[in-house]
């Protein structure tokens, strides 16, 4: 299947569209607000459930040899994936704006009732600011500036209820679990300096890689080309390299169950995306790719 024969907006869509949206914002309003105290057993369950879905996608991995049906492998490029893409469609900006904001907007409602209900403010909600401040970009600003293939329905509903249970794992855990009895002045350790630097620096490589990936090809030119700059000197998926880093920072920082869940599914899920893009990049440029670009880890592998 061509992204050429991917369906956009047809009525089923459309309905499913409309639907997944009105479930969404009733839950951002009229539930997570009120998840108000520290709840281990949904934490731990969500942590367990993103996990799982991350192991899920490294077995997908090793049975095919490839990443998440979306983008290139969602539309014929990929040599299995394909046959998991459906085509049934969003464009591209709208599937990423509206997937990506429970990741945002959970955690703010979160911590507007945390406000609301005069709890003091702790280092654990300047550590859930490092996780919106992510989303802040990727919902709000990202999309707009992207251009690309539709995106498939299915993978767009999956992702807007993972960010929906990973911001309400992540808000949870940082606003009322063990990061609400730390003092200021753990933010000044050696460990959660170096994990923020980590994730500022991840972020801004992220972002560089999506600016390199999107100024690519002129337009009107469809022919894939080597990009070239910053971090994809050193790997070959620098958006997803960079994303793993980012996340692996929040996670030193946070050290808590929701932020080193999340830090190891990326590991997974991202990581193998990252190792499939390489093989691609060799499969189609071969001796013209630069050898010396590795697949997830600069100058190691």
């Amino acid at each position: 299947m061509s992204s050429v024969g991917l369906r956009v907006w047809t009525p089923a869509v459309t309905a499913i569209f409309v639907a997944a949206n009105l479930a969404c914002a009733y839950y951002i309003v009229g539930v997570a607000p009120h998840i108000t105290q520290y709840e281990p057993a949904l934490v731990q369950g969500l942590a367990i459930g993103i996990l799982c879905l991350g192991l899920g996608q490294v077995l997908q991995f090793v049975l095919l040899g490839e990443g998440a049906p979306t983008g290139k492998f969602g539309s014929g490029a990929g040599t299995q994936a394909g046959r998991f893409a459906i085509d049934a469609a969003l464009p591209v900006n709208i599937a990423w704006w509206t997937m990506e904001q429970p990741s945002f907007l959970v955690p703010a409602v979160s911590l507007f009732a945390y406000w609301r209900a005069g709890h003091a403010f702790h280092p654990g909600v300047a550590m859930l600011g490092l996780f919106m401040l992510h989303y802040l970009q990727r919902a709000f600003i990202y999309p707009w500036l992207s251009r690309g293939r539709p995106y498939p329905a299915h993978a767009w509903i999956s992702a807007m209820c993972f960010t929906a249970c990973n911001g309400t794992m992540q808000a949870n855990d940082l606003l009322y679990g063990p990061a609400s009895h730390l003092s200021w002045s753990s933010l000044a350790s050696p460990r959660v300096c170096a994990g923020a630097a980590l994730f500022l620096c991840g972020m801004a490589a992220n972002v560089h890689a999506d600016w390199v990936l999107r100024n690519l090809r002129k337009p009107g030119e469809t022919a894939y080309k080597v990009p070239r700059g910053g971090l994809f000197e050193y790997v070959s998926g620098a958006n997803f390299v960079a994303e793993v880093f980012e996340w692996s920072g929040y996670g030193l920082v946070c050290l808590s169950l929701a932020p080193l869940a999340f830090s190891a599914f990326n590991w997974l899920g991202i990581g193998t995306r990252a190792i499939v893009t390489h093989q691609w990049y060799l499969d189609k440029f071969g001796g013209e790719y630069p050898a010396g670009r590795k697949r997830l880890i600069p100058f190691v592998w």
